[in-house]
């Protein structure tokens, strides 16, 4: 039992250290392109649909879909200048709260080895009686 404790732990881990080091390279990523993303969102917001959505959507539902792309675009444009000075602080917030998290799932696992020594005691215990 306790070598599963071990398996699901490090599993877990691994999982949460991936997505927590994928996140940061995107967030490092975004913060490196600054200015050029805007411009890169205004080009997806001016692409054709492809035909074959036609068959799939509404034509009306699909032009609702990309005016609400236009209008996203134009407000990330209007606060752009704010969010990319903010977007250098996400990466170390990442590894922040990984590292929270790493202490919290090292906590359960040993409170579940602690509860598992008690549980043979306890077995050991009844059996002597």
């Amino acid at each position: 039992m306790k070598i599963a404790l071990a398996l699901g732990t490090a599993t877990l881990a691994l999982l949460w250290t991936g997505f927590i080091a994928l996140s940061a390279a995107l967030a490092d990523w975004l913060a490196g392109q600054g200015g050029q993303l805007q411009g890169g969102l205004q080009a997806l917001a001016q692409w054709p649909l492809p035909p074959w959505i036609a068959l799939w959507t509404d034509p009306a539902a699909a032009e609702a879909i990309r005016a609400t792309i236009v209008w996203s675009v134009e407000m990330l444009a209007a606060v752009m200048p704010w969010i990319t000075p903010l977007l250098d602080w996400v990466a170390p917030l990442l590894w922040v709260v990984w590292a929270f998290g790493m202490v919290g799932l090292v906590v359960l696992a040993a409170v579940g080895l602690l509860l598992m020594g008690r549980m043979r005691k306890r077995r050991q215990f009844v059996a002597a009686r």
